[in-house]
């Protein structure tokens, strides 16, 4: 999202959005001022006024979900970087042989980690034979969800929490580098699909803690949001905030 001009910049996830004036739109039919920014900032914002991160300045908030984000807070403000692009963690390249991404690439940590990689990789654990949970599920309703696998995982169907931890060991792998470039003093994580965020967090911090330098991640928590689907509304209502009384 570009935030200077209020609109999306070739979103994989929104195809068709590019460059669509959504803020000044949303203005001219409501008529009043309107913000418009990335999500991950937003909630990263949201944690910064009401959640885990309210005591830290420097954080990252690193949002699952079908798209995969990170907002940065630094110095006790978000920061979007030149271009409002800081964060965009979803299109780092894993691995040049990978699976296909919405963005066109492959191999992207959303190809590996987001919602979709997750119901690809069940669906294909499913039509396998690897499981029985998930196999019912896809006969009974044609088609898998994200939630049909955290319930699967979270019953302890062993495929379904090998996915989950599969995915979560990719993040962690990336959330080596961040941590050691930015040096944050919290990591937080939000939008996992429900009963699944323990077992996210035990391997991501598995891998984290274990690959980073003892400087970097001393004293640093990786947890999960306390706000969970609240950061957005939370750091919307900031953001807005934000810009009137800056204004005034």
């Amino acid at each position: 999202v570009a935030v200077r001009e209020g609109a999306p910049v070739s979103p994989p996830a929104l195809p068709g959005w590019h460059q669509f004036p959504v803020r000044d739109t949303i203005a001219a039919e409501l008529g009043c001022p309107v913000q418009v920014d990335n999500d991950a900032n937003v909630m990263a914002l949201g944690e910064r006024h009401a959640g885990t991160g309210r005591p830290f300045d420097d954080f990252l908030y690193v949002k699952l979900g079908d798209a995969v984000g990170c907002g940065l807070v630094l110095g006790g403000a978000l920061y979007r970087g030149a271009a409002s692009g800081a964060g965009d963690i979803g299109h780092l390249q894993l691995t040049e042989d990978g699976p296909l991404c919405g963005c066109g690439n492959t191999g992207c940590v959303e190809a590996y980690c987001g919602d979709s990689a997750l119901v690809r990789e069940a669906v294909t654990a499913a039509r396998a034979g690897r499981s029985t949970a998930l196999a019912d599920r896809l006969a009974a309703a044609g088609t898998l969800t994200v939630t049909d696998v955290a319930a699967a995982a979270t019953a302890g169907d062993p495929a379904a929490q090998t996915l989950v931890r599969d995915a979560a060991r990719r993040l962690g792998q990336v959330l080596v580098g961040l941590v050691s470039f930015v040096n944050p003093a919290i990591v937080i994580i939000g939008g996992a699909a429900p009963g699944i965020g323990p077992v996210l967090l035990a391997e991501i911090r598995g891998v984290v803690y274990r690959r980073s330098t003892p400087l970097a991640t001393g004293s640093m928590p990786i947890v999960l949001s306390d706000l969970d689907d609240r950061a957005g509304l939370v750091g919307a209502a900031r953001l807005v905030s934000d810009q009137v009384f800056a204004a005034r």
